[in-house]
């Protein structure tokens, strides 16, 4: 009996069958106060409530289930690089704790799992997870979690309470002077190829995303500019454009006329490649392609650079070393942070500050040392 009468007319136990767990019964048990017939109308609506889902789900809900949830939630809001390597931590979330019920998620849950991540976990590589990978489960579980209480499974996010795990902070390698100008002088015995990505990164400042996202409409030699405004990533066996990184990292950059003569030369053997293979060039529009013609994937501008650096016996640098290089080499030339900032775009003079603070110390010194005449007064 799914109303049964404890006190008559006054007092029932109002019980509602949710399914099984083998030869077990899932029930949900309630006590209603009131008339007989009241206990009855009450139980129908209950039943109604409890078996449409709504309810039952937010009992029962596990982290697996709300992952699969959040993870069709944010399919077409996130970019889809970001929405691939979601899928890739949630399989691991759901390994450790997707059997948690959402309700009974805690503090200490999720601290013993970020335990785990910092001193257990080992990745294919055979390496710990570093800092920053570690923060990204954070904000995952995170906004799972704000999810789960906007839709209602929870009251709470027990996932603020705990310190957000903080950035590995990158080491800034870059060339000096002196290496910055051996590398420009090698590059001349290299295919033009090779000298127009490493000039341009080194004049421009770009981002590797922002280079192979150029396309020969976005350089103005009559002016030496060029108009970054896209990029392009590689993500799991697909070449595709996205827009910058911010909004701030739309912009215009003046580059050298030199590197504008190397990279005219090297549009001219592109076109020349492109009419001797004629219908197999596959008709990519942008600066840098494939031999074929097709969109190049940004790992070999990275690949480019490292062999240039061994070859030469250079210190090692990665691609985006060029760009730090880039900076520093403007800040020892008394370029104005804000000016830097905008030709790099960065968001904010205070990021450019933040990143390149090391390099800014002869700057501080130089600022000291121009107000020691006030002191000589006491030097005899």
């Amino acid at each position: 009996m799914s109303v049964m009468e404890l006190t008559k007319n006054k007092k029932y136990k109002i019980e509602v069958v949710l399914g099984y767990n083998g030869e077990r019964r899932i029930r949900h048990l309630e006590t209603f106060y009131g008339k007989k017939s009241e206990a009855k109308a009450y139980e129908f609506e209950l039943r109604k409530k409890l078996l449409n889902g709504t309810d039952f789900q937010k009992r029962n809900m596990t982290i697996k289930d709300l992952s699969e949830e959040y993870f069709k939630y944010k399919q077409d809001t996130i970019e889809k690089k970001t929405y691939i390597n979601y899928g890739r931590r949630l399989k691991l979330v759901i390994k450790r704790i997707g059997y948690v019920k959402v309700r009974e998620i805690n503090m200490k849950i999720l601290e013993d799992f970020y335990h785990y991540l910092r001193h257990k976990y080992i990745t294919r590589k055979g390496t710990p997870l570093s800092p920053t990978t570690i923060q990204h489960y954070y904000a995952l579980l995170n906004g799972m979690l704000e999810y789960a209480v906007k839709c209602g499974y929870r009251d709470d996010n027990p996932n603020k309470k705990i310190d957000k795990p903080k950035r590995a902070k990158p080491k800034k390698n870059s060339y000096t002077l002196e290496q910055a100008k051996k590398l420009v002088s090698v590059l001349p015995n290299e295919p033009l190829k090779y000298q127009a990505i490493i000039l341009l990164a080194l004049d421009s400042g770009c981002r590797r995303g922002e280079l192979t996202g150029l396309t020969w409409d976005d350089i103005d030699f009559k002016d030496l500019k060029i108009n970054i405004n896209k990029t392009t990533q590689y993500a799991y066996g697909e070449i595709y454009e996205k827009g910058t990184k911010s909004a701030h990292s739309v912009r215009t950059n003046f580059i050298l006329p030199y590197t504008a003569e190397v990279l005219k030369k090297f549009q001219k053997e592109q076109m020349e490649k492109k009419l001797l293979l004629g219908s197999k060039w596959q008709g990519s529009k942008r600066v840098f392609t494939t031999d074929y013609g097709a969109d190049i994937h940004p790992d070999t501008l990275t690949k480019i650079m490292k062999k240039i650096v061994a070859k030469y016996d250079l210190p090692p640098l990665t691609l985006h070393g060029l760009r730090h290089t880039n900076v520093s080499l403007m800040i020892s030339k008394g370029v104005q942070p804000q000016v830097i900032s905008r030709k790099v775009g960065h968001s904010s003079i205070q990021v450019t500050d933040q990143y390149y603070s090391h390099f800014f110390e002869d700057e501080f010194r130089d600022a000291t040392n121009s107000i020691s005449d006030i002191f000589a007064v006491n030097e005899n």
